[in-house]
């Protein structure tokens, strides 16, 4: 009796105490959480310029000093630094910092600090190891050292604060070097153990952030990079105070060639910086919050109806990079777009998986980036004219990072990449799902735009064609839909990237001895610096809706 009374007591304080630190972590609070910010070039915020933050709608005004943000930082040999904490505010450039602490100060309404050091083209392995070798820049005694001159501070002022973690970008030239990423685990495993005991933060949490596939480090060094994701992924698997946070999605610097660079660059900083925030804002049990588009009865289909399915698949101009939502508006003939189309159902994977429909949702606007692809166009103008007795279904799976060899039935060396398995479960659950509900289902058409970062790659652009091909064959097989049509997009002839004109003549080509394969055209369609952007991508989703209608009036 009394261990059973023993027992609720010990229950009872467990979830007050569970209840007292939820309501302190998502209500008001004057304790001030402080943030490390750690790492090399793409923690810097290299290529990106200040002044070019007003160019993303979704971000202008994010340049604005925060009055309310204390900011100590120190970077380079040392010759950029605050001298003691300051406003935070964007200098030359910079990283994460403005778009994290913006998000996190406003939704979790706490003031926020932020410490950062950071140097461009460092290792874990000399630069960064606490051990201080006699090769490095040793940053881990200098950036201790900032931290806790920056807490006394803080303390001296009598601010109350909670360290709260570290934001981890790194791993560029580690993987560079045989010999370095392969003892990266190790390295960055004892870095971390070292931050925890001289800050005396046992608990200390760490945000690491993915080296990106979408630059030139992914792209021409897949392999080092496969070794360098495994090795990361190792050391959160040994470490639940460790968490993940996918970056590949984000938006990546282009060359003026068209070539992927090697930094985020102006928006893919601002997306990073949001990014961290949604990782510590779901840790501490305040999510940003998303539109919930699902059907709450029945969805929008006779009983037993017919539903035609489409599946619109791709990396960045099917995803939508540099399309905005909030410039839709600028085009009178689709403001309509930006309202939820109720008799249109839509599914999705996007960013490789990043984000997801929890089930079938309203075609509209998916809370991703802030960005949209070619289906709002699509749905509205098949909606209009097909049967409206028949139902309108549309599955997107896109990922703006991906190669040619991510896309390949065959697999690729580095298994974290690989879609085609998920591409064909995705495209089966959806089926089987609307079969299974009652409804008369079939694969109507595959939309297919892919090859922008192939195209300046001469192994992968050699075999685009062909490796299309066979994709496309084994899919057909695969989701037992022998005469499905592929309808597949141009690169555009305005856009940075090169190789395009033999990208295109090779798909041409393809077409002409392969049945049911559609090509549709580009040209004609507006196009933005880097991808078709907003009023392309709202002209392309038209174009692909002519395309299946007038082959279906063949």
């Amino acid at each position: 009796m009394l261990n059973s009374l023993r027992r609720s007591l010990l229950a009872i304080l467990w979830l007050t105490s569970s209840l007292f630190w939820t309501e302190t972590n998502s209500a008001a609070d004057d304790i001030t959480r402080v943030f490390i910010l750690a790492g090399q070039s793409n923690m810097v915020g290299a290529d990106a310029n200040t002044e070019r933050i007003d160019d993303y709608p979704e971000f202008r005004g994010a340049g604005a000093p925060q009055e309310d943000v204390l900011y100590s930082y120190i970077m380079g040999n040392g010759d950029e630094a605050s001298k003691g904490w300051v406003a935070l505010k964007p200098l030359r450039s910079f990283g994460p910092e403005i778009t994290f602490a913006r998000r996190v100060r406003n939704q979790a309404k706490c003031p926020v600090a932020i410490i950062k050091s950071a140097v461009g083209g460092t290792t874990v392995a000399f630069d960064w190891n606490p051990d201080a070798p006699e090769k490095g820049q040793k940053l881990y005694p200098r950036t201790i050292q900032l931290v806790r001159d920056s807490l006394k501070n803080l303390e001296e002022r009598g601010i109350k604060y909670r360290l709260e973690g570290v934001l981890w970008h790194q791993g560029e030239n580690d993987m560079l070097d045989r010999n370095l990423y392969k003892q990266y685990a190790e390295g960055l495993t004892k870095l971390i153990a070292r931050f925890r005991t001289d800050l005396n933060a046992p608990d200390l949490k760490w945000y690491i952030a993915e080296v990106s596939e979408k630059g030139i480090w992914g792209m021409d060094h897949r392999s080092n990079l496969g070794i360098l994701h495994q090795q990361q992924q190792q050391v959160l698997k040994a470490d639940p105070l460790l968490r993940w946070v996918p970056t590949s999605h984000l938006a990546f610097e282009v060359m003026g060639s068209g070539q992927p660079h090697y930094h985020y660059g102006t928006q893919g900083q601002l997306q990073m910086g949001e990014a961290f925030a949604a990782a510590y804002l779901q840790e501490i049990g305040n999510p940003v919050s998303t539109v919930d588009r699902r059907f709450t009865g029945e969805l929008p289909v006779p009983s037993k109806g017919r539903v035609r399915l489409f599946a619109l698949v791709g990396q960045r101009n099917m995803e939508g990079e540099d399309s905005h939502v909030s410039e839709i508006q600028k085009f009178p003939e689709f403001v309509a777009l930006t309202k939820d189309q109720d008799k249109v159902l839509f599914r999705y994977s996007l960013g490789g998986g990043v984000r997801t429909s929890p089930d079938w949702e309203r075609l509209g606007p998916v809370d991703f980036l802030g960005s949209f692809g070619p289906e709002l166009s699509f749905g509205a103008s098949l909606r209009k004219a097909v049967d409206a007795n028949e139902g309108i279904a549309i599955v997107k799976f896109t990922h703006s990072g991906a190669q040619g060899p991510d896309w390949s039935p065959l697999g690729t060396a580095e298994t974290h990449r690989s879609l085609y398995p998920k591409l064909v479960s995705f495209l089966n659950d959806a089926q089987a799902d609307l079969n299974g509900r009652g409804y008369s289902c079939q694969l109507e058409g595959l939309f297919w735009h892919t090859g922008e970062n192939d195209t300046y790659f001469h192994p992968y652009l050699k075999n685009n064609a062909k490796s299309l091909k066979q994709l496309i064959e084994q899919l057909r097989t695969d989701i037992k839909s022998p005469g499905l049509p592929v309808f597949i997009t141009e690169q555009h002839k305005n856009a940075p990237w090169r190789n395009m004109d033999e990208i295109n003549a090779g798909l041409k080509s393809m077409a002409e001895s392969t049945p049911g394969l559609i090509v549709i055209e580009t040209s004609q369609l507006p196009h933005a610096k880097n991808h078709f952007g907003t009023g392309g991508t709202l002209r392309l989703g038209q174009a692909m809706s002519d395309s299946y209608l007038k082959w279906k009036r063949r």
